[in-house]
């Protein structure tokens, strides 16, 4: 029995570890593991790329939902101005309505929709006004960056490129005999003064030759007893002066003295003008020697202008080389004719050193004033021995031919020193005359400057009479106010400072309009440069300017420009109306109509100036002194300029030059003017006040940049809380809520 039992007990211990080393059903229990891993794997992976299609598409939709908003710009600012801007719709409406169009789902009951999109939120920020320098300076660009440059290529610059190497020319040989002309002129006066004041130190020894010998002569006669008013008196006067007291010595005592009183007479005359005569030359030294220290100074003064002259030269000389012809590199083609010869102007200058006087003519000018010092004082001892000589007359031994002798030869040295120095001398005459040589044509230019300063005058008379326009201007003034209010809510905007208007006005000295002319056009020829080389904001500004806004119809001032009574004052008075003259308030900034046309009437009349005498110079080189044609030149500008100003009134254009047929309007003017004065924020701020004024849109309230926000959703078919790990992580972009992904997303687009 005890055998049976451990048997049965050995077969329980194989049974049951048979039972723990079965393999059967194992590989199922795998499998479901497998799957559990690959269908945890797949759920997540599925919504994940759910996720992502849905981002995708929320991208898509959100910048389709932008582009639709900005599709909503304003027509009358793009068909009038060319400009984008918001136009005033609901840019969240607009959002909505596009989000909701193309996440509607279609009525197909069978239908499957994989990623099952729903709109949470969505917003539109609008920012990046018109009225900003930056957004509308941009949109100028876009605007004109293709038309700009070839409209002002062969509009303008074409046009101006023939006159481009004469202009410089013209300016360089302007703008150096105008430093030249007063450094002339002092330099002339000092001369002048020197010579004056030689004469007058001679002139100052008159009175000292009337008390001596008047008038004087070359001989002296002996004469009677009478008034004595000279030494030529006394000396004449002095043996019957002997005879007649020796007579009375010698009478008889029973008569009485015949000669007493006319003796007493002479005694006493005879003292009288013996005591003058050195404190006569005493005064007439201190006169002499006062009026040559003055004309020293004189000379001084005239040789450092000279100098002053020498370094005005040789600067204009050096700094005007890299000046010349800068239109050369333009490649663009001239129009209007072929370059104007500028050789006269190159001769011209090459006259300029004659204006310069040389050492030698200073030192030949030192030595005429040494050898009158020493010829002076050649004269001087003559003159100071004659009261000691004169004195022996009060004696009755003393030799009355060597008192005649001693008059004459000091009366003919006053007499020769004032003869060769003095008011009509001939030494003195003969300096004059040398330095009359040299000056030329001197008369005639003061007489071409004369007539030139009434002529610019004239000119000038004509602005101020546009100036009084504005007292016509009536209801327009009320316009101008509003515009300038526009104006200045811009630059509140733009917090800008500004630039009160100016205009130009020309000066009534010929040297300096013409000076100032001539500099304008060289900055016309530097901007135009810039321009069509390189920078080009400016450039694009300035068409964009000329391109849609009006100018004042110039027509108008016809009759104001020929000097006739104006007969058509109603259409002058419409023309002060700030929808008239946009281009010129743009250009000048005067809130006033008159200002404005003015400021453009003149600046047109000094171009022309500039161009005028530009010809002038060319036509008038023979004159011969530079200075001299100058003023011819000068003359022959403003002439002309004033009959160009009168055709331009009526003809609407002009040639560009006598030697340029090409024709120049008006409105041609004015965008040169708008290059010359640069593309400033200011003339921005007006730019938009006038499109305020004429449309009623304010740009600082339409804007031309969209932000839009929109918040997406997606309901997630599968282990959410996975998804929510993957998204701890940084994997995702959204949030998860529940069973919902939550994607925020930003599109941005702009005109």
């Amino acid at each position: 029995m005890k055998r049976a039992y451990n048997g049965s007990n050995r077969g329980l211990k194989r049974r049951k570890a048979g039972w723990l080393f079965r393999t059967d059903g194992s590989v199922s229990i795998f499998l479901i593991m497998v799957l559990a891993f690959v269908f945890l794997f797949d759920a997540v992976l599925i919504d994940y790329a759910r996720i992502a299609a849905a981002s995708t598409q929320g991208e898509r939709l959100a910048r389709a939902g932008i582009r639709s908003v900005l599709s909503a710009y304003d027509v009358r600012l793009l068909e009038k101005y060319g400009l984008f801007a918001s136009g005033g719709t609901d840019g969240n409406m607009l959002l909505s309505s596009v989000l909701n169009d193309n996440l509607h789902e279609s009525g197909r009951v069978d239908a499957f929709n994989l990623i099952q999109m729903g709109v949470e939120s969505s917003t539109v920020e609008w920012t990046r006004p018109l009225g900003e320098y930056d957004i509308f300076r941009r949109q100028i660009i876009e605007e004109m960056k293709y038309k700009a440059p070839i409209d002002f290529a062969l509009e303008l610059g074409g046009k101006f490129k023939p006159l481009s190497g004469a202009m410089a020319e013209a300016s360089q040989v302007t703008n150096v005999l105008r430093a030249l002309q007063p450094l002339y002129d002092e330099r002339e006066e000092a001369l002048d003064q020197m010579i004056e004041r030689r004469k007058q130190a001679t002139e100052s020894g008159r009175t000292m030759l009337q008390l001596i010998m008047n008038p004087p002569g070359d001989s002296l006669q002996p004469s009677t007893l009478g008034q004595v008013s000279t030494a030529a008196d006394v000396a004449a006067q002095y043996d019957d002066f002997v005879y007649k007291y020796m007579w009375d010595m010698n009478r008889d005592s029973r008569e009485s003295a015949k000669y007493t009183y006319p003796l007493s007479r002479y005694s006493q005359q005879s003292a009288l003008v013996i005591q003058r005569i050195p404190q006569v030359m005493n005064t007439f030294r201190e006169e002499h020697n006062v009026f040559i220290q003055q004309a020293e100074s004189a000379l001084l003064r005239a040789r450092e202008l000279n100098e002053e002259m020498k370094l005005v030269l040789e600067q204009s000389r050096n700094s005007g080389s890299d000046k010349r012809d800068r239109a050369r590199d333009w490649d663009i083609p001239g129009s209007g004719g072929d370059e104007v010869d500028s050789d006269p102007l190159y001769k011209l200058r090459e006259q300029e050193d004659t204006l310069i006087l040389d050492q030698a003519d200073f030192t030949s000018l030192e030595e005429h004033l040494a050898v009158q010092k020493r010829d002076f004082e050649r004269l001087e001892p003559l003159t100071a021995a004659l009261p000691g000589v004169l004195a022996e007359s009060s004696g009755l031994y003393s030799d009355g031919s060597r008192m005649l002798g001693a008059v004459l030869a000091a009366a003919r040295s006053v007499r020769d020193y004032l003869g060769s120095y003095g008011a009509g001398g001939s030494l003195i005459e003969s300096e004059l005359a040398a330095l009359e040589e040299h000056r030329g044509s001197d008369k005639q230019r003061k007489q071409w400057e004369k007539e030139a300063k009434a002529k610019l005058g004239d000119a000038m008379k004509i602005i101020d009479k546009i100036r009084e326009l504005s007292d016509r201007a009536g209801e327009a003034m009320q316009r101008y106010d509003t515009l300038q209010k526009y104006y200045e809510e811009i630059l509140s905007l733009n917090k800008g400072l500004d630039d009160a208007g100016k205009d130009g006005q020309t000066s009534s000295d010929p040297y300096t309009a013409g000076s100032s002319a001539m500099t304008n056009m060289d900055g016309v020829y530097d901007v135009m440069t810039n321009a069509l080389t390189g920078t080009r904001d400016r450039l694009f500004q300035t068409e964009y300017t000329a391109l849609y806004f009006q100018h004042f119809d110039i027509s108008a001032l016809s009759s104001m420009a020929s000097g006739e009574e104006d007969t058509n004052v109603d259409r002058l008075a419409a023309q002060m109306d700030p929808h008239a003259q946009e281009l010129e308030y743009i250009l000048y900034g005067f809130h006033n109509p008159a200002g404005n046309i003015a400021a453009a009437y003149g600046e047109i009349f000094a171009m022309r100036m500039a161009i005028r005498t530009m010809e002038g110079f060319v036509k008038k080189a023979g004159i011969g002194n530079p200075l001299a044609v100058l003023a011819a030149a000068l003359l022959y500008g403003i002439e002309q300029a004033v009959q160009d100003m009168l055709k331009l009134c009526k003809d609407g254009s002009i040639p560009l030059s006598e030697f340029i047929t090409a024709q120049f309007t008006y409105r041609d003017y004015l965008r040169v003017f708008l290059m010359l004065h640069g593309s400033g924020e200011s003339q921005l701020s007006r730019m938009l006040a006038v499109i305020r004024l004429n449309t009623g849109i304010n740009p600082a309230e339409r804007n031309t940049y969209a932000s839009a926000n929109i918040r997406f959703g997606l309901r997630l078919w599968f282990l959410p809380g996975m998804v929510r790990l993957l998204n701890y992580s940084g994997a995702l972009a959204g949030d998860v809520e529940g069973k919902v992904y939550y994607r925020k997303i930003q599109a941005d687009s702009a005109y």
